[in-house]
């Protein structure tokens, strides 16, 4: 069986797979790139067990603040059952009831704060790395490559 020569020279001369001579060779540190997205990825990974913990504390401590709240409640109910006069009792209600916001309240400025604290941790380890990647995709697209000593385009 012969060999075609034209076939065989296709192949050889066909400017399409001349353009895949270079396939595989970049103009840039492809080792660090993909070094880069792994540390952002571990990063995002830091940020979210950040929030997770925080998260955890914050659904604790509103637990925490609910049953503080419903047993003021229940003692305010039995408060509010005793016998006496209804002037009393309602004076002595809203006295009870502004204690109650008030507490509530600084439950609820508690847990805003547990919040606030949490975005600015997770915002501040993805700010931080935010920054590193781009300094090091720079620099991997700087790297001059060792076949021509241009730098990348």
């Amino acid at each position: 069986m012969t060999q075609d020569k034209s076939s065989s020279n296709f192949f050889q001369n066909n400017d399409f797979f001349k353009a895949f001579e270079n396939f595989g060779k970049f103009p840039f540190d492809v080792s660090s790139l993909i070094e880069t997205q792994r540390r952002n990825l571990q990063t995002f990974s830091e940020a979210q067990q950040i929030a997770f913990q925080s998260l955890q504390t914050i659904a604790t401590r509103q637990a925490e603040l609910l049953s503080q709240i419903m047993k003021e409640q229940s003692s305010l109910t039995s408060e509010l059952l005793k016998e006496g006069k209804p002037e009393d009792k309602l004076a002595r209600n809203a006295e009870l009831f502004k204690k109650s916001y008030e507490k509530t309240l600084a439950g609820m400025n508690e847990i805003s704060e547990l919040l606030q604290k949490t975005n600015a941790d997770a915002s501040s380890v993805i700010n931080r790395r935010l920054s590193a990647s781009l300094k090091e995709i720079k620099a991997a697209i700087d790297k001059t490559s060792p076949e021509d000593g241009k730098k990348a385009a």
